[in-house]
């Protein structure tokens, strides 16, 4: 499939900038089924065993929102699991780690109209130090991502540290984007299809949905072979830590962790 092959350029944009753009690398039937997919989790409660999901009450509405789902992958989902973990998917990731990729995460981010901003950060930040040093994620874009719908921003001039730049479960910055200085950052509006490839220091976030339009992005998180398999153990620390929860259960947006 010549749309799921990354170039020479693709390539050199991840090693300079920490992520790249493939524009159209799922087709419409391939977003379709995804769609479809996420709007039955979002209408019907997850299955004990399978999905994880997590409610926050809006800080415009107050209402719960569903503003993430978790474990979405595995023989739970064999349809969607197929789609996401193909064969062009895993040796796309693979270019990237400079070997076999394994699967350590995944997550799908609702941003209903409502939803909260995603303060600039490293997604390493998140406790990931614990089980490697660097990972690629796969952010497959559902819905057209806008700016006034919560699209993604990141730092553009590849001028970061290949480590932790603050403390682990911290914001580089309490400010919502557009960030400064403004030359420095990219939102990326991006369309059905499209997919950005990014590793765990690039610094990015993304503003509030103030618009009446979800943007629903999934994110598939992996890892070097060589690091080991990792998401077992990933799933039972994350939720001893921080358990899923139910519409009446709601968090706080004080409860924001990276």
């Amino acid at each position: 499939m010549e749309g799921m092959e990354l170039t020479a350029q693709d390539i050199r944009d991840f090693q300079q900038r920490g992520y790249c753009v493939r524009r159209g690398f799922f087709d419409a039937a391939a977003v379709r089924s995804m769609s479809d997919y996420l709007d039955q989790l979002r209408s019907n409660p997850p299955r004990e065993g399978a999905e994880a999901c997590y409610y926050e009450q809006s800080p415009l509405t107050g209402e719960s929102l569903l503003v993430r789902a978790e474990h979405i992958l595995g023989d739970h989902n064999p349809q969607m699991t197929r789609l996401m973990l193909s064969p062009q998917v895993m040796n796309a990731v693979g270019a990237l780690l400079g070997e076999r990729a394994l699967l350590f995460k995944e997550k799908v981010n609702f941003k209903l109209p409502g939803c909260r901003a995603d303060k600039l950060h490293q997604d390493q930040a998140a406790g990931w130090n614990a089980y490697a040093d660097f990972f690629v994620t796969m952010a497959i874009v559902v819905d057209a991502n806008r700016r006034d719908n919560a699209a993604l921003s990141f730092l553009a001039t590849g001028n970061y540290e290949r480590a932790l730049m603050g403390p682990e479960w911290q914001p580089l910055t309490d400010a919502d984007p557009p960030y400064e200085p403004l030359d420095d950052y990219q939102l990326l509006e991006a369309d059905p299809g499209d997919v950005v490839f990014f590793d765990c220091y690039v610094p990015h976030g993304s503003p509030p949905n103030s618009s009446d339009r979800q943007r629903r992005n999934i994110y598939l998180t992996f890892n070097r072979e060589s690091a080991g398999d990792l998401r077992q153990r990933y799933y039972r620390d994350k939720w001893a830590s921080y358990p899923p929860n139910r519409p009446g259960q709601a968090r706080a947006t004080g409860s924001y962790r990276v």
